[in-house]
């Protein structure tokens, strides 16, 4: 009766996903050892004396030892087989991310494309938006500073977009001061509400250099909505201009590519990505 009761409750805390690994090995062996003693007492009793000389003293022993043994083997085991998937992990996060900023990087959002552009861009948005005024920054408080700037700008978007969007949403930085949203499901509305409360957020907690100055951080952006007409890569191309256009004509502002005219000069750039 204790062999059963012992192996029922193993087997319940075998199936807590949250038990580090080398505990339910420890649980299944105490499980496998417990088998023999629970099969030898529900045998009819004609049995008993065939395998009665398995229950002495010594035996108890070697199962015991036996048991300690395949715990320290396994051990060593889990530990290393959790080395290799930390390593394995922290390999594939350097890969895919940005280093200063955590956030997913070039290749990611590249790659991000490739897949994209397998299925219909329809209700696919595409949000590029730019800091304003980078490279003077950078000029006025060197290039340290500059990239506090980047990490305070990231965290409030970051936030921004994971606040409206949850995970139907992506957000990249391409490089630079430049950084990419990519959210499917979401009306073009929505994002700029989401560019809204982030610019007012900017607007409301100044960033504060290491020489005690407070600096409004700004940013400009460019926004292009998908159907079934367009290749992902043409939407891209259309939030790309929409961003220079603001850049060019009212710097502090996400412009709509929809709103642009067609046959304006300033946004008929040659993109490539």
């Amino acid at each position: 009766m204790g062999s059963a009761l012992l192996i029922i409750v193993c087997e319940s805390f075998i199936r807590i996903e949250a038990l580090p690994l080398i505990y339910r090995c420890t649980l299944e062996f105490l499980i496998v050892n417990q088998i023999p003693p629970l099969v030898y007492f529900v045998l009819p009793g004609k049995y008993h004396a065939m395998s009665a000389t398995y229950f002495t003293f010594a035996s108890i022993i070697d199962v015991t030892l036996g048991t300690l043994l395949m715990f320290a083997v396994a051990n060593v085991y889990v530990n290393l087989l959790t080395k290799q998937y930390e390593e394995l992990r922290m390999a594939r996060y350097d890969v895919s991310h940005d280093g200063l900023t955590n956030l997913l990087n070039y290749d990611s959002f590249h790659s991000h494309m490739n897949e994209l552009s397998q299925k219909s861009s329809k209700h696919q948005i595409i949000c590029i938006l730019d800091i304003d005024d980078f490279k003077k920054l950078n000029d006025t408080y060197g290039h340290l500073e500059g990239n506090d700037v980047l990490v305070y700008f990231t965290k409030r978007l970051f936030v921004e977009v994971k606040a409206h969007f949850g995970e139907l949403a992506s957000v990249y930085r391409f490089g630079g001061e430049e950084f990419c949203i990519s959210v499917h499901g979401v009306t073009v509305e929505d994002c700029l509400e989401m560019t809204d409360k982030l610019a007012e957020e900017l607007r409301t907690k100044d960033y504060v250099t290491a020489t005690g100055d407070k600096i409004t951080v700004t940013f400009s952006g460019g926004i292009a909505l998908g159907c079934d007409k367009k290749d992902i890569r043409t939407v891209l191309r259309e939030a790309d201009k929409a961003l220079y256009y603001s850049k060019r004509h009212k710097k502090g502002s996400v412009t709509c590519a929809k709103d642009l005219e067609k046959k304006s000069t300033d946004t008929d750039m040659p993109l490539s990505y």
